[in-house]
């Protein structure tokens, strides 16, 4: 299932929901190029920064701007699942589908180490 087709998830009424729609997932408008562009520049440098923090002496130097960064990342990618779940009509469609769950997976880590922190030791 491609995440973008109206068949599957289906282009909401209502105006802003449409324009948002439009532009998470119709990347032909100006606006579409450039969130797909952003979504994968925060994507290559939250990998890197990721590849950062786990070489040891790197993460003692740097642990709380890695910790600052990761929450940016985790909010910005909460936010775009968030967005992506209001601009389809059928949501549950897309959470349950391979965008949607990878969408889910990408912040939970981040979410399940603050509530659950003797896990993560």
């Amino acid at each position: 299932m491609i995440p973008g087709n109206e068949a599957e998830l289906g282009k909401p009424t209502e105006p802003w929901r449409r324009r948002l729609h439009e532009i998470i997932f119709e990347s032909e408008t100006p606006e579409g190029r450039l969130f797909d562009k952003v979504i994968i520049v925060a994507i290559l440098v939250s990998v890197a920064v990721v590849i950062l923090d786990s070489v040891p002496s790197v993460h003692q130097r740097h642990r709380t701007v890695f910790n600052v960064v990761e929450w940016f990342f985790t909010i910005l990618f909460t936010v775009e699942y968030l967005a992506r779940l209001v601009s389809v009509k059928r949501q549950l469609k897309y959470a349950l589908s391979f965008f949607g769950i990878v969408d889910l997976l990408s912040v939970l880590p981040t979410y399940l180490a603050f509530f659950f922190p003797s896990c993560t030791r």
